[in-house]
């Protein structure tokens, strides 16, 4: 009986629409174990490398901080305004433009929030100084006092910025 049976599916099997399915079927496999190895593949690539899967007009971003300003001018607080390095009104000095990307500087704003953005094409330090040149702040006269953490800062204008560092500007 198990011989009848099995004649009886090789039979249906054999059907011009069986062989199609087949056929398909195969190729679905092939295809699908195809992509899941590429994708596999990429991810390892990413996982292992490190690369860097951020960029801006095919610059990859190799530097990302995000220090905290915060600007009192004598004695009342000055907002930072949003797209510093960015909006031409507030992107005065264009010496590092070689190190940002889609045409803004490394170190600039997004919002008002006080957040500089230091967003570079290569390693290297940025300073507060820097800075103040991109937003075109005219320190000429002016008395700075720096606080990075609490602490006093002797040279204002050289400190090296780093993430996450909290930084009181007090110009008068």
């Amino acid at each position: 009986m198990t011989n009848k049976r099995n004649e009886k599916k090789r039979r249906i099997d054999d059907s011009y629409f069986a062989v199609g399915r087949r056929k398909t079927r195969k190729t679905m496999i092939k295809i699908l174990s195809i992509g899941s190895a590429v994708i596999a593949a990429f991810i390892a690539m990413v996982i292992v490398t490190g690369a860097s899967v951020t960029s801006h007009d095919d610059k990859s971003i190799v530097m990302h901080l995000h220090p905290l300003l915060n600007v009192m001018v004598n004695g009342k607080s000055l907002t930072v305004p949003k797209n510093i390095g960015i909006d031409s009104l507030l992107h005065k000095d264009h010496s590092l433009d070689q190190y940002g990307t889609s045409g803004s500087a490394p170190l600039h704003t997004h919002d008002d929030s006080g957040t500089i953005h230091v967003e570079s094409t290569t390693n290297r330090n940025y300073t507060l100084g820097e800075f103040l040149n991109i937003w075109g702040i005219d320190l000429k006269g002016k008395t700075l006092k720096v606080t990075v953490d609490d602490i006093v800062i002797s040279d204002p204008t050289s400190h090296i910025l780093e993430d996450g560092q909290n930084l009181n500007l007090y110009i008068t």
